[in-house]
């Protein structure tokens, strides 16, 4: 069986990255403590595009880095603000106990993705990571959740477990996989077919499934 992963704020939580990046700048640059949430609203939840959102912090009050400084700066403090996700291991080690095979399935960046999954003690959890900026290609597009079933060596047939409706919920389905959408306090948009399961947790995610995986096998 095959379980496929969003990443951001899935596997590795994206949101207290940012705000940790946020407070290390402002330090760094001794900023007004205030100006960590000018940061992190900049940031939009990762939707800035990473050139707009550099520019846009930069031009904030109190930043004496040149634009190539603060551009190294970031491409090597950012992913220092990963570290290990003790609720995601156990969950892919539950995956991988049960002989699963695990992909991960991300629009991010290729070089931070690697980093950040060698960061949180991820990397050697997977089988293989599929990045739409190697691809050309995003989720929902199904051909991004064939192209990590085929690097995982598996059929597309299983699970995504993410926290996107759209991109992990929406894609996965239509790719021909169940779905687990991690919910993180919101409710449903009722316009949209619902995922299989709702959680709180990636595992909870992974001990749902590996458990009715289980049973269903066993009757």
């Amino acid at each position: 069986m095959l379980a496929l992963f969003d990443f951001d704020d899935t596997l590795v939580s994206r949101s207290a990255a940012i705000w940790r990046w946020a407070h290390l700048l402002v330090r760094t640059e001794g900023m007004p403590q205030h100006a960590v949430e000018a940061i992190v609203d900049a940031d939009r939840k990762g939707a800035t595009p990473r050139d707009e959102f550099l520019d846009s912090v930069l031009s904030l009050p109190g930043i004496r880095m040149t634009m190539d400084e603060f551009r190294n700066w970031y491409a090597v403090s950012y992913p220092s603000c990963y570290g290990p996700e003790e609720d995601s291991i156990r969950a892919l080690t539950l995956f991988r106990d049960a002989g699963w095979k695990i992909g991960v399935v991300t629009n991010g960046s290729a070089a931070r993705t690697e980093q950040k999954l060698a960061r949180s003690g991820l990397a050697p959890l997977i089988d293989a990571l599929c990045v739409a900026e190697d691809l050309g290609v995003c989720k929902p597009d199904r051909r991004i959740f064939e192209e990590a079933a085929r690097r995982c060596g598996a059929e597309l047939t299983g699970w995504m477990i993410g926290d996107a409706p759209v991109e992990d919920v929406a894609g996965g389905a239509q790719a021909g996989l169940r779905t687990a959408w991690l919910r993180g306090g919101r409710t449903w948009n009722g316009r949209m077919p619902r995922p299989d399961i709702e959680v709180d947790s990636v595992l909870e995610a992974a001990v749902v499934i590996v458990t009715s995986s289980r049973h269903t096998r066993s009757e």
